[in-house]
C-alpha cells in the first residue's frame, strides 16, 4: 500500500511539474472513439471500474491491482494518440455522470489532473500528459483505491 501511495504521489508531482498555464475548464469532446475498460482488456480491470472509458486502440503499458489491509487498489497506465481535449472532456463527463466526489479538476490541451476522495470509501486520480517515450502520444495514469 505504501508503494501505491508513493507511485500516486510521484505521478502527481511529475504531472504538476509539467503543468503550464493551466486553467480549470470544461472542454468539448474532440470526436474521439472510446470503449470501456471491460471491452478493451479484461486483465487490466482488476479493482478498476469496468465502465471506465479508454480510447480505442490505447496501448496499455502497465496495470496492477492488489488487495492489502482490506483496501483494493489499482493502477492503469496507457498511451494513446487521442487528444488531451477529448480525454479531459471524456473523464470530466465520466466523473460527473458517476456522481464521484471531485477534488482537483484541471484540464487543458496539454494536461489532465482529476482527483477525488471520499473518506472511508474511495479515492481516485486520472493524470495525463504528453508521452516522453512516444512523441505525439499522450500518457494517462489512472489510480483507484477502494477502502
Amino acid at each position: 500500500m505504501a508503494g501505491n501511495k508513493l507511485l500516486l504521489t510521484l505521478g502527481g508531482l511529475l504531472v504538476a511539474a509539467g503543468l503550464s498555464s493551466c486553467s480549470s475548464t470544461g472542454t468539448e469532446a474532440g470526436g474521439g472513439h472510446f470503449r470501456t475498460l471491460a471491452q478493451e482488456n479484461a486483465d487490466a480491470q482488476q479493482y478498476l471500474p469496468g465502465d471506465l472509458p479508454i480510447p480505442e486502440g490505447a496501448g496499455i503499458t502497465f496495470t496492477k491491482g492488489e488487495l492489502a489491509g482490506g483496501k483494493k487498489s489499482s493502477m492503469l497506465i496507457y498511451e494513446t494518440q487521442e487528444s488531451m481535449t477529448a480525454l479531459g472532456s471524456t473523464y470530466q463527463k465520466y466523473v460527473r455522470d458517476k456522481d464521484l466526489e471531485r477534488g482537483t479538476e484541471i484540464v487543458d490541451s496539454n494536461n489532465i489532473l482529476i482527483h477525488g476522495k471520499v473518506n472511508g470509501s474511495y479515492s481516485y486520480s486520472i493524470i495525463g500528459s504528453s508521452s516522453d517515450s512516444k512523441p505525439g502520444d499522450n500518457e494517462i495514469i489512472v489510480t483507484w483505491i477502494v477502502n
